[in-house]
């Protein structure tokens, strides 16, 4: 049975914002898909208590916390298979 990963829909926009200064907008827009590619290996193999538990408040809370291209990537696991991708910060961001 393979695992669903689904981005939502603020996931997905934080990876659309994501720019840079050195490299052109297609390499951009490579980087992008391949972080996506990476997140989706990731969380394929995580297991349902891996990752770091968030328990504050906020749009974090009760969600767990991988690191994928020094990325903090925040998800839920559902009990049907299901991972969603919440959100995630880049390196540096508090």
């Amino acid at each position: 049975m393979t695992r669903e990963i689904i981005f939502s829909r603020s996931a997905l926009k934080q990876i659309s914002r994501i720019q840079s200064e050195r490299y052109s907008v297609a390499e951009t827009a490579e980087y992008q898909i391949q972080l996506i590619q990476e997140i989706e290996v990731r969380l394929m193999h995580v297991g349902p208590e891996e990752g770091f538990r968030e328990y504050f408040r906020g749009p974090w809370a009760n969600t767990r916390r991988v690191m994928v291209s020094g990325y903090r990537v925040y998800y839920t696991w559902d009990k049907d298979e299901k991972v969603t991708v919440r959100g995630l910060k880049a390196p540096g961001m508090k």
